[in-house]
């Protein structure tokens, strides 16, 4: 009986443990919400809070029910997926009570979600509405209706209930408007901005159905544009020219904003007009996509003007003074300028007003370090009541120059100037060193100070790093020295080099080598240098020998293996003919030896050509040279370029030891017709340093002509100034 007892009681045990497991599994599956796509489908979403489940799959079930009793169901169809939601189609009516449920199947077995209730007339989602066209409104100007319509059609006492809502949007500005559908009331776009580009959203509800809107429809639409309503705002920069008298103008400016731009700037138009005269500079219309040019200007005051234009017209002209170069500083900066970082992008610049003054606003400008051009300039114009500003877009580790000018009407002040960082860094390079001096017992060191954009920060102070032999010391300076004297120091070299230091950390220059003791130490670059000059003045004249001795001495050609004969000096002397008188020459027939004699200062150069006479073998022989040519004398009234005219081509002359006779051999007799004859010149002796010389060498080429002037004398033609032949 007691053991009946107890299996009984087991079996409860077991029954209530698994109808709590169930029931705890069955509330972690629920159906979230029910959407009725009208005449469509039925959408249900569900989900699942442990998913230690391990589901695979799940079933949705749809069945229609008594919307008071809830008890009778008719199925509508069902669906299956692994997702969290899934369809059910086609339904014929949402005016309906229906209920829904979710089976999961897991390794366990089958987990089913409690029932979801809902009236299908709340769950509808009508389907989004149709815009045709915009058009203006004719009940209010400036406005533009909407034309539009739906996909379906609704029972006369179902289009009470839908509702329309209209989204306008330009520039991150939205507007709104819902109406009922189907009343008398239009939807309208008002309060538009020229120029501007709206996009318009129109979207439909079942008012019964509060959390279901239909999906947005969607049209973009530009309004009709006007000129801009307000100037562009603008800002100078002044640096000086090349040329003298000259100004370099750059005028930077910032478009005009939204909405006062009334459409799409199409170009701008920049010009400036002297004060004291009628000069004119302009850039003419510049590209919209351009914020500055660049004029020239003088040095004497002028006031430049600005203007932008768009499709249906211009701007007012935006205007600024330049003062003339010498009265720039005038007008009083703010009195003090203050920067505080607040992130690694961000910079708030404060600064204070000057005194009695009537300021109409401020300019905060502000660029990178180095400064590369004036587009790299940002500025912004505040009024007269800012005392404040925060720069933003910034970076880390770049040291950036913050000024803050003061505006006087259309004229600005000198500025205030700082530099900043929103984080500092550690240097990237270190000093430069130099050595300015060497010493026995010390060492004078140099250097120069590291850029600014190269530091990421500001310079805190230097250390000098300086070690021998394995031992390092350093000195730490301030900020301000760039010079130092290492004394007291040993013999030896040293390694020495020179670090930055920021608020974040340091870096090295690069390190020299300096030997320290040696008094000769500065002289040994001097005589490394002499030495290598002296190498090379004996090394050059070596390997150009050659070329030295062929300009020095020169190839001089071999007279004995010339064919020309043999003449001297560039100039002849110049004689006249020689008469009886001066001339002494012996002509003999056949052995007779033939003698002309020249005085002092004057010559005859005499060529013979040879020729052979019959001659008595007893009578002694005459002593022959080498030269061969027939004696040939002139009439003495004729020129020698009358009687011989001839082409010379060389000569030279030399001083003679002695007396040169001239002599022959015998040939048979020639006729007139075929001897050579060879020009026979006589010099005046004007330059006396040419007389003494015979010409030994001359090379012409005579022009022959026939002469009556001269012809070839017989032994019984010469007795006058030929001794008796004995």
């Amino acid at each position: 009986m007691s053991q009946m007892k107890l299996r009984q009681a087991g079996l409860v045990l077991w029954m209530c443990v698994m109808n709590r497991v169930l029931a705890t599994a069955a509330a972690a599956l629920s159906v979230t919400q029910c959407v009725i796509m009208q005449y469509t489908n039925i959408t249900c979403y569900w989900e699942a809070t442990d998913h230690h489940l391990n589901i695979s799959s799940y079933t949705l079930q749809i069945n229609k029910t008594s919307c008071d009793s809830k008890h009778s169901f008719i199925p509508v169809g069902f669906c299956k997926t692994r997702g969290s939601n899934c369809y059910v189609q086609p339904i014929d009516s949402a005016l309906h009570c229906f209920c829904a449920d979710v089976l999961a199947s897991t390794r366990n077995g089958a987990i089913r979600s409690p029932s979801y209730f809902f009236n299908g007339v709340n769950a509808v989602k009508l389907p989004p509405p149709q815009i045709k066209a915009l058009k203006p409104s004719e009940r209010r100007s400036g406005c533009l209706q909407v034309i539009w319509r739906m996909a379906e059609s609704f029972p006369k006492n179902e289009k009470v209930y839908i509702l329309l809502q209209m989204e306008y949007t330009t520039h991150n500005q939205t507007r709104s408007q819902t109406i009922q559908a189907f009343s008398k009331e239009t939807l309208e776009l008002c309060d538009l901005h020229p120029g501007s580009k709206y996009t318009v959203r129109l979207r439909a509800q079942d008012n019964r159905a509060h959390a279901h809107w239909s999906s947005w429809t969607s049209i973009d639409t530009t309004t009709v544009e006007k000129a801009p309503s307000t100037a562009p705002r603008l800002w100078r920069l002044i640096q000086p020219a090349e040329e003298a008298g000259k100004r370099r103008l750059t005028l930077l400016w910032k478009p005009v904003s939204w909405p006062e731009v009334n459409g799409v700037v199409l170009s701008y138009s920049a010009s400036c007009r002297g004060d004291l005269d009628s000069s004119q500079w302009t850039c003419g219309a510049v590209n919209a996509s351009r914020r500055s040019c660049v004029l020239t200007v003088s040095d004497d005051p002028c006031h430049c003007s600005l203007t932008a234009t768009n499709s249906a017209g211009t701007s007012p002209p935006a205007h600024i003074s330049i003062p003339a170069h010498t009265h720039a500083e005038e007008l009083p900066p703010p009195q003090i300028i203050s920067v505080t970082p607040l992130d690694d992008t961000q910079i708030k610049v404060e600064w204070t007003a000057a005194l009695n003054q009537s300021e109409s606003g401020f300019v905060v400008q502000w660029t990178s370090m180095p400064y590369s051009e004036p587009t790299s300039l940002h500025w912004e114009h505040m009024n007269e009541t800012a005392r404040s500003f925060i720069l933003t877009g910034l970076l880390p580790e770049i040291p950036y120059n913050l000024s803050v000018m003061s505006v006087y009407g259309r004229q600005a002040g000198s500025d205030m100037s700082v530099i900043a960082f929103t984080r500092e860094g550690a240097p990237s390079v270190g000093p430069d060193m130099t050595v300015l001096k060497m010493s026995s017992s010390g060492v004078v060191l140099k250097w120069d100070p590291v850029p600014l954009e190269k530091l990421h920060g500001f310079i805190q102070n230097y250390t000098v790093l300086y070690g021998i032999n394995g031992k390092d010391k350093s000195v730490k300076v301030d900020a301000h020295v760039e010079q130092i004297t290492l004394s007291k120091l040993t013999e030896g070299t040293y390694n020495i080099c020179i670090m930055a230091h920021t608020a974040v950390g340091g870096a090295a220059g690069p390190c020299q080598m300096v030997v320290v003791g040696l008094e000769d130490v500065q002289g040994i670059p001097i005589l490394l240098c002499a030495l290598l000059l002296c190498f090379l003045i004996l090394i050059i004249p070596v390997c150009m020998r050659v070329r030295i001795k062929q300009c020095l001495c020169p190839t001089v050609p071999d007279p004995s293996k010339s064919s020309l004969s043999v003449w001297s000096n560039t100039k002849p002397c110049q004689h006249k003919l020689p008469s009886s008188s001066t001339l002494s020459s012996i002509i003999s027939l056949g052995q007779t030896t033939i003698y002309q004699d020249c005085g002092e200062k004057d010559y005859v150069p005499v060529q013979v050509s040879t020729y052979h006479t019959p001659h008595d073998s007893n009578e002694p022989e005459a002593k022959t040279y080498n030269s061969t040519s027939a004696i040939t004398y002139l009439d003495p009234k004729l020129t020698p370029a009358q009687a011989f005219p001839t082409h010379f081509l060389n000569q030279s002359y030399t001083k003679p030891d002695q007396v040169i006779p001239a002599g022959y051999k015998e040939d048979p007799q020639p006729s007139s017709d075929d001897l050579w004859f060879d020009s026979l010149f006589t010099y005046k002796s004007s330059q006396a340093d040419l007389c003494g010389y015979i010409h030994v060498s001359q090379s012409y080429t005579p022009v022959i002509t026939t002469v009556d002037a001269y012809r070839t004398l017989d032994l019984d033609e010469s007795p006058d100034f030929l001794p008796a032949h004995k």
